[in-house]
């Protein structure tokens, strides 16, 4: 879940970086930030710790992401420091990419299939699901053998289970209530 806060920057993020014509500069600086967080368990400390002083936070983000980021995403990360909402920059980043997507019509779809799918049933799979829902798809594959058959589908909060396991658990449930009746 993402913070309101965390998505209020985002989206005045994105509206700047629309505005200035660098959104997918923007959007790369945004990854990057990501990466770099997720990737080292003592930045999140960091920039979690109530202890380090503003300053320091701020020259040593400086010192990370010096030549690498555009100056609009610096000012952020100056932002949020001066507030003292430099916790909130990993969620911004989460927040920021999914506002992206839904900015260039791309929704992230994850598939849970019994085996791994070929190119042509991804292909397939794909083609129908943008049909379906409009938009460009994005799609999270995982195998998952406990379906026995069948596809498992989750679009944003709706669930498509087509899995034998979940078929065969809607039968076992019909046995139960005929037997009782």
């Amino acid at each position: 879940m993402i913070p309101k806060a965390a998505g209020r920057y985002a989206s005045a993020l994105l509206d700047t970086a629309i505005d200035k014509d660098i959104l997918d500069e923007v959007y790369e600086d945004m990854i990057l930030l990501q990466k770099t967080i997720d990737d080292s368990r003592d930045l999140q400390l960091f920039l979690k710790s109530p202890l380090i002083k503003k300053a320091v936070k701020i020259s040593a983000l400086d010192e990370i992401f010096k030549g690498k980021i555009q100056d609009l995403t610096r000012n952020l990360i100056h932002l949020l420091s001066e507030k003292s909402r430099e916790k909130l920059l990993h969620d911004l980043t989460r927040a920021f990419v999914l506002l992206h997507k839904a900015h260039h019509g791309i929704i992230d779809i994850d598939v849970e299939s019994a085996f791994e799918l070929d190119k042509d049933q991804i292909k397939n799979l794909k083609s129908k699901l943008e049909k379906s829902t409009g938009k460009t798809v994005d799609l999270h594959l995982s195998v998952n053998d406990e379906l026995i058959g069948g596809l498992k589908v989750r679009i944003e909060d709706t669930v498509i289970d087509g899995s034998v396991k979940h078929k065969l658990s809607q039968l076992k449930e019909d046995f139960k209530a005929a037997t009782v009746e």
